[in-house]
């Protein structure tokens, strides 16, 4: 038998570890698609168009010294 140890770390969630047992015949190919199942994490995101860049300059006066 193999022992497969990982652990799961998201910043705002904290880490959970993991660990399962496998044959020894179990490919890699095999234990990186268990491990994937095991983890069973899922991501969602939006992306919102309609944005434009704005940029702002301001223009800063100073009074001159007199010896310049």
């Amino acid at each position: 038998m193999k022992k497969v140890t990982g652990c799961i770390d998201v910043r705002a969630l904290g880490r959970y570890d993991f660990e399962f047992y496998v044959d020894d015949d179990v490919s890699d190919k095999e234990i990186k698609r268990m491990v994937n199942d095991h983890c069973n994490y899922y991501v969602s995101y939006s992306v919102e168009p309609g944005y434009i860049k704005e940029t702002r300059t301001e223009t800063v006066y100073r009074k001159k010294e007199e010896w310049e």
